[in-house]
Order: C-alpha cells, then sequence, then structure tokens
C-alpha cells in the first residue's frame, strides 16, 4: 500500500474547486448578457424575430429626449428590435417598428438617426476583436496546457 501525501491531495482539491468555480463564473456572465432589452420597456413580449419585443408598456421616465419626443409625437411603437451598428465602435441600434402605417425609426445611443446601416449580428466585438480573443484563447491554453504537461511530466519529480 502506497502513502499518498496529503500535499498531494490539497493541491489536487484546490485545483478542483478552481476549475468548478470558474465554469460557474462563465455560466452566470452567460446569462448576465442574454438579453439587450431596452430599460424603458416596462411590459414587453418576446416575438419569433431575434431580439424584438412586442411592446406593451412604456416607461417615459427612462427614454432618451429624442426617444421622447417621438413617443409624444407618435405614440408607443408596436415592436421594437436591436441591432447593432455595422461600424468598429458596434454602438447599440434600437429600432422603433410602426405597423399602421409602417414607420421604421432608428435611435443610435438614444439619439434619433435618419439612415443607420446596421448587423444583425449583435455582439458587442468587431472581428478584428474577435480575432484577438480567438488567438488570445488559443495561446493561453497553448501555455496552460504545455505548463501542466511540464508539471505532471518533469516538475512532479
Amino acid at each position: 500500500m502506497k502513502i499518498i501525501p496529503n500535499r498531494d491531495r490539497t493541491s489536487f482539491g484546490k485545483l478542483k474547486s478552481l476549475g468548478i468555480y470558474s465554469v460557474l463564473v462563465a455560466f452566470l456572465c452567460l446569462f448576465l448578457g442574454c438579453s439587450y432589452k431596452p430599460s424603458y420597456l416596462q411590459k414587453s413580449a418576446r416575438t419569433l424575430v431575434a431580439e424584438r419585443w412586442q411592446v406593451k408598456k412604456i416607461d417615459p421616465a427612462k427614454l432618451s429626449p429624442d426617444e421622447f419626443l417621438v413617443f409624444e409625437k407618435m405614440g408607443s411603437p408596436q415592436y421594437v428590435r436591436f441591432f447593432r451598428m455595422l461600424s468598429p465602435e458596434r454602438e447599440r441600434v434600437y429600432e422603433w417598428i410602426y405597423v399602421d402605417p409602417v414607420r421604421l425609426i432608428c435611435f443610435v445611443d438614444g439619439k434619433q438617426v435618419a439612415y443607420v446601416v446596421v448587423d444583425e449580428d449583435t455582439s458587442p466585438l468587431n472581428e478584428n476583436q474577435k480575432k484577438w480573443l480567438y488567438w488570445g484563447g488559443v495561446a493561453t491554453a497553448t501555455t496552460a496546457g504545455l505548463g501542466l504537461l511540464y508539471y505532471y511530466l518533469i516538475g512532479s519529480k
């Protein structure tokens, strides 16, 4: 019977609990960023279209000045849809949709704009940032894997 020193058990236990906490934090972050629903929607219903809400009630106190002017003039929109601006900054764009007659009014960071080029991809990261994040993750995982291999194959002897 081989006796394993208590030091190995505690370091494995610490590594195991660190892994569990990391997974829990990752899941928590996923749930926090699931929706881009605007704060001024008091009551709304999801629709079959992604990032679009059917408006039931709006809180006028939470509207920007431009949004409030449109709200006073045209009333509550039937739908609100979320996009990202197709630019390196990826600003938030909310489109108010009036059905009868059909009118589309866009707001970029609360300011009404006459024309905006939007992207249906709701990620706040542009293509360059996504590449950096991807390759940074690959480099980090490779370094961690090599470090673990070194520790278990060479360092533990």
